[in-house]
């Protein structure tokens, strides 16, 4: 009995000034040996050498340029444009595929027909490709990521069917922190998920990810994806559902205003969530409030302290 025909997978990857990790990068995906494979790289015109590596295996590449483009998203999406895989994904160049990880997809992908996206789990490695003990990835749920304004997947280790992305669009060039997310869960929202608990990539922390550098950014932009679902998807939520993400939205917002000195905006994040009904239940963000509405806590405790000494005078 002859196997099935492997799917082609489009792998596309984005980079800018990543000489230092990009010839990694490109590695670990051509050594997966993966017949069935399309790479692309879309260079935003960098000028650190890039240029050269990217050379060096061009033959075994599909396509590949190098000029200004106008961000992460938009070298991506044009990559979308040309894939012609049944699945497709993108690694960042500072990101590894895990050996094996496109044989793992393909098997999961003939095994599930009919899947949007799947996902796996990510090992975090450091500056120079230490593991540093923590993985990354769970099992998506549109509902409570949405409740909870948190993103459980780990966006290196996700592969999206093109039939599903061209149904829900591309990536929104608009977004630049939380684009993944907003992909995600346009699919989710229409297509069945598959998780996959096995570490299909590595993804480097180091100093100039945009997750250490530009984290504060992604505090509106959960709020506009949340609005943005809701609109799109009327009935797919809760009035009460609704009112718990948005006032996680702008809890998560407060958190990160607060981490980036933003004193205002945290304040007004927070009685923005609280209009929504949020209230801290987590001694994170009681300590948060607390901060936020000194006054208000202060007269609370007061108050509690008199009232249990009059209770116990009676």
């Amino acid at each position: 009995m002859t196997e099935p025909k492997l799917p082609k997978i489009s792998i596309i990857t984005p980079s800018f000034n990543q000489g230092q990790y990009l010839e990694e990068t490109i590695l670990s995906v051509l050594e997966q040996g993966y017949p069935a494979l399309e790479f692309f790289i879309f260079d935003g015109g960098s000028t650190d050498g890039s240029l050269d590596i990217i050379q060096k295996h061009q033959d075994q590449l599909t396509f590949w340029e190098s000029k200004p483009d106008r961000g992460q998203s938009h070298a991506i999406n044009k990559g979308f444009r040309m894939a012609s895989g049944e699945i497709v994904a993108w690694l960042n160049s500072d990101d590894l595929l895990a050996p094996g990880a496109l044989k793992v997809v393909a098997q999961a992908w003939q095994q599930n027909p009919g899947v949007g996206l799947i996902s796996g789990q990510t090992e975090i490695i450091d500056q120079v490709g230490k593991p540093t003990g923590n993985i990354f990835g769970s099992e998506p749920n549109v509902i409570n990521s949405l409740l909870s304004s948190e993103n459980p997947i780990s966006q290196p280790s996700t592969f999206f069917s093109t039939s599903a992305l061209k149904e829900v669009g591309f990536l929104d060039e608009t977004l630049h922190m939380s684009m993944d997310w907003d992909l995600w869960l346009r699919i989710g929202a229409r297509y069945p998920t598959l998780f996959i608990p096995k570490i299909l990539s590595k993804s480097r922390n180091w100093e100039m990810t945009k997750t250490r550098t530009q984290l504060v950014r992604s505090g509106p932009e959960h709020i506009r994806i949340v609005k943005n679902f809701i609109k799109q998807n009327p009935d797919f939520l809760t009035p009460m559902q609704k009112r718990q993400a948005l006032g996680s939205g702008y809890l998560r917002k407060g958190r990160l205003d607060y981490e980036a000195g933003k004193w205002l905006f945290f304040r007004l994040d927070l009685l923005i969530a609280i209009y929504y009904g949020m209230k801290p239940t987590q001694r994170k963000d009681l300590k948060l409030f607390k901060h936020a509405f000194p006054v208000f806590y202060f007269s609370k405790r007061v108050y509690s302290y008199l009232y249990r000494k009059m209770t116990t005078a009676e």
